[in-house]
């Protein structure tokens, strides 16, 4: 990160394991302007993720997550499934974004209808053992994203020593 922020003239956002208020005062630190998250939002009311989908976020820890082209054609951290397991063994090389992800639609569909997990796309970052809750509203994740981080500055601003 410090290295991207030296070399460019535009803000930085970091994105990839940002899921409390401690990966966004650690991404500050390091010179980015702001994160993106995702997989924390997952778990919001707001999001209508899949009730199969939720379980598997709040039971899965980074060691279960796979990047794979095999749903889209394009690199992606997901939970490692059946899915993921039969296409990257079989040798096939998948077929360009958005060809892949056209070809694999339907299969996803019906896992979902099905609410099949070992057939369905876990889209995932590696945070999963901070996450702990589920059905909040996407405010009050922010929120408390945003006092998790205020009360880490506030505890270096006493505890800072001026080295000059």
């Amino acid at each position: 990160m410090p290295q991207i922020v030296d070399h460019v003239q535009v803000p930085v956002v970091a994105a990839g394991g940002v899921v409390d208020g401690r990966g966004l005062v650690a991404a500050l630190a390091l010179g980015a302007a702001g994160v993106q998250m995702g997989t924390r939002f997952l778990l919001t009311k707001e999001a209508g993720t899949a009730s199969y989908y939720r379980k598997a976020l709040l039971t899965s820890t980074e060691e279960d997550t796979v990047l794979t082209r095999a749903f889209s054609g394009r690199p992606a951290r997901g939970i490692d499934n059946e899915f993921i397991n039969q296409f990257e063994t079989s040798g096939v090389e998948p077929l360009p974004f958005p060809a892949q992800n056209h070809l694999t639609s339907t299969i996803r569909k019906e896992a979902g209808r099905q609410q099949k997990q070992e057939y369905s796309s876990l889209w995932s970052g590696q945070g999963l053992r901070l996450l702990q809750r589920d059905g909040e509203e996407a405010g009050a994740v922010v929120a408390q994203l945003m006092n998790e981080a205020k009360s880490i500055w506030r505890g270096w601003n006493k505890t800072a020593q001026d080295p000059l």
